[in-house]
């Protein structure tokens, strides 16, 4: 009976992570703006800053992205082919790398929507996501795109989706300012994979990525915590042991 229920509680706990890991909650996008919008929380894990074979010479609040991406396992399907530019334009910013790396960009050939997969994650951790679009030469029109989480081959707009991420600012408008960037975090589950998909919406829509990176943020536990975990689950399966 007791091993019966052991069976159930772990089968509940990896149902758990199956079904729930691959949520990406997104914040709210957040104009472009400077330095600080790069974050450097818990551990680095990878980044993508496409077409840019430089990128990693421009690091960014202590964060290299990496133009030959050290994403592992990292796949990408854009609509209609890839398609990469370096003239997306500088903010002006007074950190020059961040300015030089938002120039570069990746985009689609068509209007459809495109993804973004990668794996290597380990389950049960807790990974944030960040992506940049900019496009600040002004003649464009409008556009934004819709950013959705999920299981490789199975996302879908309107499932985890952030709000739309506009290229240029104020949301929507052609002028010539910067674009915005969204953070999201997820729990990464048994695959240790993930994808983002991308949905283009205005005048002449296509999907585009300036910078994008993957940070395990997953809390270390404190060393007492550790040892009342590990001594409590020894000490659990001795009195189960027994009692078999």
């Amino acid at each position: 009976m007791n091993k019966i229920v052991l069976s159930l509680t772990i089968a509940s706990i990896a149902g758990v992570f199956s079904l729930h890991a691959q949520t990406i909650n997104w914040q709210t996008p957040q104009v472009i703006s400077g330095t600080s919008d790069v974050l450097n929380n818990g551990t680095y894990f990878g980044s993508w800053a496409p077409y840019d074979g430089s990128a990693n010479s421009l690091p960014v609040n202590g964060v290299a992205f990496q133009g030959f991406s050290d994403l592992p396992s990292l796949t990408y399907n854009f609509s209609g082919g890839n398609g990469g530019y370096n003239g997306y334009g500088s903010p002006g910013f007074a950190d020059a790398n961040y300015d030089a790396l938002l120039q570069y960009g990746q985009y689609a050939n068509s209007s459809g929507s495109s993804t973004i997969d990668w794996g290597g994650m380990t389950a049960g951790h807790t990974y944030e996501v960040q992506f940049w679009v900019e496009d600040i030469r002004g003649f464009t029109g409008t556009r934004w795109e819709n950013l959705s989480g999920g299981d490789i081959g199975n996302t879908s707009y309107g499932t985890d989706t952030s709000a739309a991420v506009g290229y240029s600012s104020p949301l929507f408008s052609g002028g010539t300012s910067p674009g915005y960037f969204v953070t999201g975090s997820f729990v990464a589950d048994t695959t240790g994979s993930e994808e983002v998909l991308l949905t283009p919406w205005g005048g002449s829509p296509d999907t585009q990525v300036n910078l994008f990176q993957v940070r395990d943020i997953t809390p270390a536990p404190e060393p007492s915590t550790m040892g009342l975990l590990t001594g409590g689950g020894a000490m659990m399966l001795l009195l189960l042991r027994r009692r078999a």
